[in-house]
């Protein structure tokens, strides 16, 4: 509990506010467990409003899954995660969505600027094997979209389709303008100099991979790197948990120049985000698929 409140709230709990009315007037309890506002009286403890809300597993366990998730290069099953701290792989799998579901509540800044390169590409996840390099409209295949800096940060996120009115929206959201970006020769890019943006290409499908500094590799390793991930740890991954694990190998891309401790404690900068059972386990309705 101490060292949650120490990450949540700093190290002499300056910060401490009710997670009921958001007040900063609040005092301790002798047994410095349990906490109470003075402006609506409600009591409440350091994982009230956190992903830990409700949870019958000791925050021991939770922090052992919380390293394990943030330290694998490819992630941990729920199969395994289950077995390294003693509960159900149930239990497991709903504490890695919820680990995952606070890196994807996090923000960030924009990429690009100070000259920055960015690259840019879209992947396919699911279908048939002999499939999954084309764009296509089958329903049975998701989209992911990235966004890589050159020696910098990513942004992976699971999009509608591979059209231009989905990835433009896309870029103009997360790319600071007049950063200039490289892509293959998807027509989906053709008008970013037009929204402000830097624009060259490369071939793929005429075999031209690198022309000078105009290349893709970065976005294609990463991609290597995720499917690995997806099809070697995981084997499955539904489209309405897709993002969720997206945000996850972003997190983990980010900070890989970080040691397993650093990645550990950066996590916990987003413990507010609260995800209820019921909400995961909702009907999910699948994306209308258009290019």
């Amino acid at each position: 509990m101490k060292f949650l409140a120490e990450k949540r709230w700093g190290k002499d709990q300056k910060d401490r506010f009710c997670p009921h009315c958001g007040s900063l007037e609040t005092y301790a309890f002798k047994n410095g467990l349990l906490y109470k506002c003075k402006y609506c009286q409600k009591q409440f403890t350091v994982k009230v409003g956190t992903i830990f809300t409700d949870s019958k597993v000791p925050l021991r366990k939770w922090f052992l899954a919380i390293y394990l998730a943030t330290s694998h290069k490819k992630g941990i099953s729920s199969v395994q995660l289950s077995k390294f701290i003693g509960t159900t792989q149930k239990t497991a799998w709903f504490m890695l969505q919820r680990i995952r579901y606070a890196i994807e509540s996090g923000q960030e800044d924009l990429l690009g600027g100070g000259g920055k390169t960015i690259e840019v590409d879209e992947t396919y996840i699911g279908g048939k094997a002999k499939n999954r390099a084309f764009r296509t409209t089958v329903p049975e295949k998701a989209v992911v979209f990235g966004m890589i800096e050159r020696d910098g940060q990513a942004r992976i996120c699971h999009v509608k389709s591979s059209g231009a009115r989905v990835l433009l929206p896309e870029i103009q959201k997360n790319v600071q303008p007049g950063t200039h970006i490289n892509s293959d020769s998807w027509k989906a890019y053709a008008t970013l100099p037009e929204q402000g943006f830097g624009h060259a290409t490369v071939n793929h499908m005429k075999y031209e991979f690198t022309n000078g500094f105009v290349h893709t590799q970065n976005i294609e390793s990463a991609w290597s790197h995720f499917k690995r991930s997806i099809y070697g740890v995981y084997h499955f991954v539904s489209a309405k948990h897709l993002q969720k694990y997206c945000s996850e190998f972003e997190y983990r891309y980010n900070t890989r120049t970080m040691s397993d401790r650093e990645r550990f404690d950066g996590w916990f900068k987003n413990t507010h985000a609260h995800l209820p059972y019921k909400q995961l386990i909702k009907p999910y309705t699948r994306y209308t698929r258009t290019t």
